[in-house]
């Protein structure tokens, strides 16, 4: 039987591994971080509290409209801005 199959070795695969630490590559230069850059567009959580009644309002009419609870509230913060504190475009 000298022309048996060999079955691989289950930690053949970290023979690899194994001569990488043996015989380190140079490294690379890393590229400085990106300096993020603000997005006045990008969702952010925020956490408020109403009154009861208020709440149960915003929520009909978020049903009403099929829309989200969070854009009336953000269109209503937008128009009192704008109507209020108009420096702050």
């Amino acid at each position: 039987m000298s022309s048996e199959v060999r079955k691989s070795s289950r930690f053949g695969m970290l023979k690899g591994v194994r001569e990488a630490a043996t015989h380190p590559q140079p490294e690379e230069v890393a590229a400085p971080p990106a300096v993020p850059q603000p997005d006045d567009t990008a969702q952010e959580p925020f956490s408020t509290t109403l009154s009861r009644g208020m709440k149960r309002r915003l929520k009909k009419a978020s049903a009403d409209e099929g829309r989200k609870q969070y854009l009336i509230v953000e269109q209503a913060l937008e128009a009192y801005l704008l109507a209020h504190h108009p420096e702050t475009k």
